[in-house]
């Protein structure tokens, strides 16, 4: 920051080496400069202090833009990520998939009968399951590229990069592990007497020739299977 003022450091030395050459022709033409240098040099400290906290406002106003864009990606009840952010990133790994002719896979995932749950216990202990079923999906991935969103409602996806379907169906077993993991009391549930997801598992290698809603279509058809046939389960689907 102190670059921009080099310039105006040489000028006020330079007024300085003049005062000293005794070039003045009296008294009051040398006190009539030395004022304003003096002056001169106020003004350049009170502008270093001004960049100074321009600076300081425009790293805060950064790291709040950072803040506000991160609050923007986040469902606030699960901390997953949200449908919005989830669509851009899907985004751009079907046309980094189309491009490189790399596997994509997704799992749909859905709370089983989490309507009877909500209406059985209550919407806060709704919005408590809610969290701790995205917590158990957040725990089955483990890339930095993989992604786990609040799709809707109950509903939660996750994106597999450059993952065939194999590593999807594994993804899927320890989704279903963890959720058991969690015990927690489902009474209402015609499946099980705890709470229970169903997943759909879906891979491909995207072309240009599919619309990018494809890989997305097919992890939903086989979650409706799952769900059709007997919940608490996983589904696949591969092309």
């Amino acid at each position: 920051m102190d670059n921009i003022f080099v310039k105006e450091d040489e000028i006020y030395a330079n007024g300085e080496k003049l005062l000293l050459s005794k070039v003045f022709e009296s008294p009051v033409a040398e006190n009539h400069y030395r004022a304003l240098l003096e002056e001169y040099k106020k003004l350049l400290k009170q502008m270093r202090s001004m960049v100074r906290i321009s600076d300081l406002m425009q790293g805060e106003l950064n790291t709040l833009s950072r803040k506000l864009k991160r609050i923007s990606q986040i469902d606030s009840l699960t901390g997953l990520y949200n449908r919005r952010f989830f669509n851009e990133i899907y985004q751009k790994e079907w046309h980094g998939g189309v491009r490189s002719a790399v596997f994509l896979s997704a799992l749909m995932v859905d709370i089983d009968y989490f309507k009877k749950y909500n209406d059985t216990y209550g919407h806060l202990q709704g919005d408590k399951c809610l969290q701790l079923v995205a917590g158990a999906l957040q725990k089955a991935v483990q890339r930095p590229r993989d992604l786990v969103a609040r799709y809707g409602g109950e509903e939660f996806v996750i994106l597999l990069p450059e993952t065939a379907l194999n590593g999807a169906v594994h993804i899927a077993k320890m989704v279903l592990a963890n959720v058991e993991a969690l015990d927690l009391v489902h009474r209402a549930s015609p499946v099980k007497d705890r709470v229970t997801v169903s997943v759909g598992a879906a891979a491909l290698i995207p072309t240009g020739e599919m619309p990018p809603e494809t890989l997305l279509n097919l992890a939903d058809d086989a979650l409706y299977r799952a769900k059709g046939d007997a919940r608490n389960c996983f589904r696949e689907c591969g092309k």
